[in-house]
């Protein structure tokens, strides 16, 4: 992984991050920090996410299966029609181009 743990989405997802790639680039950012403090800090950033964002932003949950075991994985996930201020990217940035500034 670079250093941008979002991947492109499919079907009307824009982009999505999973709880456990967001808790691997927080430890590749920050040296020394632990694997537990690494999830409170994936459960607080989730949090924060879906405040900032006026939810629009998703959360699911997954049951997946890996190396035999089985276990939930936590996506945050963009979906195309999300508005999100600032973001350039969203619905209305395709319709809507930007103006150019104006000087006052």
């Amino acid at each position: 992984m670079g250093d941008n743990p979002w991947k492109n989405g499919t079907a009307g997802v824009r982009e999505y991050v999973t709880a456990s790639d967001m808790k691997h680039w927080i430890r590749r950012q920050e040296s020394g920090v632990s694997d537990e403090y690494a999830k409170k800090l994936v459960s607080r950033t989730i949090d924060a996410l879906l405040e900032l964002s006026g939810n629009r932003l998703a959360i699911e949950r997954k049951r997946q299966r890996k190396n035999g075991l089985e276990y939930t994985e936590r996506y945050v996930r963009l979906m195309e029609e999300a508005e999100i201020p600032g973001d350039g990217t969203g619905a209305t940035a395709r319709t809507n181009p930007a103006t150019g500034d104006v000087d006052g």
